[in-house]
């Protein structure tokens, strides 16, 4: 028996044996699955893409203006849509597209493009039948699933090729984590799963060669063109704005005969699911039942009021000296607001009035006679119609602008449209005209009141007005050569590029991050005769930068990388000791495959297209920085905005040295790109998170060099870092000071309002849903309440810890300490926040930090410059002493207090001390005390 049963068992083991080699063999031998040549792959995903129930997009797209827009949409078969747009600014809008009419409703930062003057009334209304120059997003009848299969297949006649497609694999990546294959055919782009079923993840249509049109809007029309004006279009409203009537998005036709463009974007594509395309459905009927008397656009904005003011008076010997105001209204509404006359320091009538369409008011008013007696003066009499609902909710706005010169109820420049101003409007005209007063020549205020209106026209007719205004009210870092400038600036804004745009949201962009700029025109450094003229001088950054935006092939990218690099070789462009930047913007649907490359594709290009010829100049390099803006796919197929900077070292070198250049790229971004930097790091130069890699590097930690810039940590090897006593807590309750607790709360609910809007705006760039847009536009509207047009930045919760220092821990905890100021620095850098002499004459120096700042890192001075030294430490008290002493010259004072902290350390006479904010949101909460150990 047991004989036999080891013969089976062997016999079992041997049969096992070959049926595991015959699956072997069968594995090895059985021919893999083969990923199609791109040919067959790119139909065999049109082909599933033609069965799809709908389309789900998320992209980017550039509008007339050259402004990218990024959107969220799902299109049904059907073509009914439903989505979000959105710009960088903040502006967003919600679109409902049904098969008889269009729906969009924009928050007020969404109208500054196209309706400055009218962006709070537009704001969050919903508009029926918006023109495609509003929407942004050209051919949104063509972006359902079948109409968008034709585009990539190359069968559709409308399409951007108009040929059989040729295309070929340019690449290899990944969407979701999920193995992908990029194609091309030289012009289309397309992203495929690398295996079956074989879908599109991502798209690129360039559009056709009819939707890539000229920038730069058409001339204002004349008055008989039925209000067209108010919209700026790319080439596709051309035969909308010559009909003289506006054609609603989604239905515009193109000129007689021609056909309808295809759509021009870059976006992820995936297939709703039943759930999805029901929630897109129900969303459009729910939208278009309850809106359904929803105005029109065109006749919004064509219903406008027409008001002129006659103000008639005479000579007058008598004390009281009249005067009689006629008001008419030659538009299509009625016109309800305010009559203000005013003359010598008076205001002798503040009167409301309304008037109806075609009629007309008059008033009667007098004035004391302010002539002394036995003289005559000359005195000048205005007169405005002040409309709320056009020149905004500030009359005394209104009022200074009047004693400047300004007549508000005329059109700005050469407009001969009635238009319509508002408080944004308003704000410009006051910003540009802040320094022109009583004692201003007639000929200087006539010259800038001329030029500065037609400058702010200009940007209003060319959807340029948004980021100008950001620029030049809310922050105070865009610098003007004088009268000179200001008209170098109304010739600038006549005729803008879209380059010319895309620059000016640069500079924007660098401003609200406190760089000083000149855009427009020329720069002259303090005490020179020379100018500089270039597309844009950051003064803060030492950088020159020549901007090209490209929508064209390969060979546009590299001529105009040409160009940029011969203007920055010419004379009167770069001050000395500037930087050179060629900086080239590809648009995200630009028809080179460039458009969708990362930093590593494009290195290579670059070799390929020789590039570095640049950097061989008997002169030297002939730039400092190269800058390629590209949309190469996210994770998840979206398009994602990337700077990629290169420089000649790179661009030379045979060796590969990723880690080096990415990481110099990532410090080259710290200081020259606010959004990215803001996106990336805590305003003290901490990182958001330390698990954030790009190309495979990890952020660096940054601390700031002698010139306040930003550097890697670690670049340097740094000092000992910061030794401090345990916190001592200082209560609110121990204020005892009614005034100083009310302004303490203040203070508080400020950097609350401050953190808030941060937090929306950060959590908008994120999802840039509409609900995420709404809570942004409350949490701003919020902050402008409370602290109006100033600049949301880290200035606002670091007055909290200044004024907890000042106000509560300090007099506290060491009475009768008392406050020396110190000289303001031009950055703000190299500079104690506080210091205070006590009692025994030891001087206190107060370092005062915000609930979420710690003490920051820095490149060293003096003995320390080779080092990187930590705030709260004795290193960097001598950095400070020794940076106040090179200040000496300029600034006696900073010459005076760094002997006395010098001699004070050297004596044992100097503490140093740590005061944070307790976080406490809208209240105040108290304080933490730290002391330094610097002996």
């Amino acid at each position: 028996m047991i004989k036999s049963s080891r013969w089976y068992w062997s016999w079992g083991v041997l049969v096992l044996v070959m049926v595991l080699v015959a699956g072997l063999m069968t594995f090895v031998l059985w021919p893999r699955e083969k990923t199609p040549p791109p040919p067959q792959l790119a139909s065999a995903a049109t082909k599933s893409l033609r069965a799809w129930r709908g389309v789900t997009y998320a992209g980017t797209t550039v509008d007339g203006n050259g402004a990218i827009i990024g959107f969220r949409l799902t299109v049904a078969r059907d073509g009914t849509a439903y989505g979000t747009l959105s710009r960088d600014s903040g502006a967003y809008a919600e679109l409902a597209v049904s098969p008889k009419r269009t729906l969009l409703r924009g928050n007020s930062q969404w109208w500054f493009e196209h309706e400055p003057g009218s962006a709070e009334a537009l704001a969050n209304i919903w508009m029926a039948d918006p023109p495609q120059g509003v929407i942004g997003l050209a051919g949104l009848s063509r972006m359902a699933p079948t109409a968008l299969a034709e585009a990539l297949s190359g069968k559709d006649t409308d399409g951007p090729s108009g040929r059989p497609s040729r295309w070929r694999q340019s690449g290899a990546t990944s969407v979701n984590g999920r193995p992908a294959k990029v194609l091309t055919d030289g012009t289309l782009r397309i992203v495929v799963s690398a295996s079956p079923p074989y879908r599109p993840l991502s798209v690129g249509l360039p559009g056709s060669a009819g939707s890539q049109g000229a920038a730069t809007p058409e001339p204002a029309p004349d008055a008989s063109d039925a209000r067209t004006a108010v919209f700026r279009s790319g080439p596709q409203d051309s035969a909308a704005r010559s009909a003289g009537h506006v054609q609603s998005a989604g239905h515009v036709s193109a000129a007689a005969g021609e056909p309808a463009p295809a759509p021009a974007l870059s976006s992820a594509v995936s297939e709703p699911d039943e759930a999805q395309v029901q929630s897109t459905t129900e969303n459009v009927r729910r939208v278009g039942t309850s809106h359904e008397q929803a105005e029109p656009l065109s006749q919004r904005v064509a219903a406008q009021t027409d008001v002129a003011v006659q103000l008639s008076t005479s000579f007058c010997s008598t004390p009281s000296c009249p005067a009689t105001v006629n008001v008419t209204n030659q538009g299509t509404a009625p016109a309800s607001g305010t009559v203000i006359v005013t003359v010598a320091g008076q205001t002798p009538l503040n009167s409301p009035v309304s008037v109806p369409p075609g009629g007309n008011r008059t008033l009667t008013t007098a004035a004391r006679n302010v002539a002394p007696p036995g003289q005559t003066i000359r005195v000048n009499w205005s007169a405005v119609f002040y409309e709320a609902s056009v020149m905004g909710d500030d009359p005394a706005l209104v009022k200074r602008l009047m004693g400047r010169g300004f007549k508000l109820n005329e059109p700005l420049g050469n407009q001969r449209a009635n238009d319509s101003k508002g408080k944004p409007v308003l704000q410009l005209l006051d910003a540009m005209t802040a320094d022109i007063g009583p004692r201003t020549s007639p000929e200087v205020r006539e010259s800038r009141l001329s030029n500065v209106g037609k400058t702010v026209a200009n940007l209003k007719q060319q959807g340029a007005f948004e980021p100008f205004y950001d620029l030049a009210v809310n922050t105070d870092n865009l610098r003007v050569a004088g009268e000179s400038g200001i008209a170098e600036l109304a010739a600038k804004t006549a005729q803008l590029s879209v380059s010319d745009r895309r620059t000016l949201q640069y500079a924007s962009d660098l401003a609200r991050a406190g760089n000083k700029v000149v855009w427009g025109n020329t720069y002259k450094p303090e005490g020179s005769t020379d100018g500089y003229k270039a597309d844009l001088q950051n003064l803060t950054g030492k950088q020159t930068i020549q901007r090209k935006a490209v929508s064209g092939g390969t060979d546009a990218v590299v001529n105009n990388f040409a160009a940029a690099i011969n203007e920055l070789s010419g004379t009167g462009v770069v001050p000395p000791g500037f930087d050179k930047v060629a900086w080239i913007d590809i648009d995200p649907n630009a028809s080179t495959v460039l458009a969708g490359s990362d930093r590593q594709a494009l290195a290579k290009e670059f070799k390929k297209l020789k590039l570095d010829k640049y950097c061989n100049g008997a002169g030297g390099p002939a730039f400092d920085a190269a800058v390629f803006t590209t949309y190469p796919p996210g994770p998840d197929g979206t398009p994602q905005r990337t700077n990629s900077v290169f420089t000649c070292n790179e661009l030379l070198s045979s060796a590969v040295d990723h880690h080096k250049y990415i990481q110099d790229e990532m410090v080259w971004k710290a200081n020259n790109d606010p959004v990215w930097y803001s996106g990336n790091y805590i305003s003290d130069g901490r990182r958001k998170s330390t698990a954030t890699t790009e190309n495979g590097v990890a952020l660096p930690e940054l601390a700031r060099d002698n010139e306040n810039h930003w550097i890697s940590k670690d670049k340097l090897p740094s000092a000992p870092g910061a030794k401090l006593s345990p916190a001592k807590s200082f209560g609110p309750g121990s204020l005892g000071d009614r005034k100083r607790s009310s302004l303490l709360n203040k203070i508080a609910d400020h950097r609350k309002t401050s953190v808030d809007l941060t937090n929306a705006e950060r959590k908008f760039q994120k999802n840039k849903s509409a609900a995420n847009g709404q809570t942004r536009d409350k949490a701003l509207q919020h902050y402008r309440k409370e602290l109006g047009v100033t600049p949301n930045n880290s200035s606002i919760p670091e007055r909290l810890g200044e004024s907890a220092a000042r106000y509560h821990v300090i007099p506290e905890e060491f009475p009768g300490a008392q406050w020396i100021p110190l000289p303001k620095t031009p950055n703000g850098a190299d500079m104690f926040d506080q210091l205070y002499r006590l009692r025994d004459g030891t001087l206190l120096i107060v370092e005062a930090k915000a609930p979420s700042s710690n003490p920051g890192w820095r490149q060293g001075k003096g003995r320390y410059k080779n080092k990187m030294v930590q705030q709260m430490t004795r290193e960097y008290v001598e950095t400070i002493i020794e940076a106040m002493k090179e200040r000496a010259t300029d600034s006696p004072r900073d010459g005076e207090l760094a002997h006395d902290l010098k001699e004070a350390l050297d004596q044992g006479k100097l503490r140093y001390v740590l005061v944070k904010a307790k976080d406490g949101g809208s209240s105040y909460a108290g304080a933490t005390l730290q002391e330094s150990v610097i002996y």
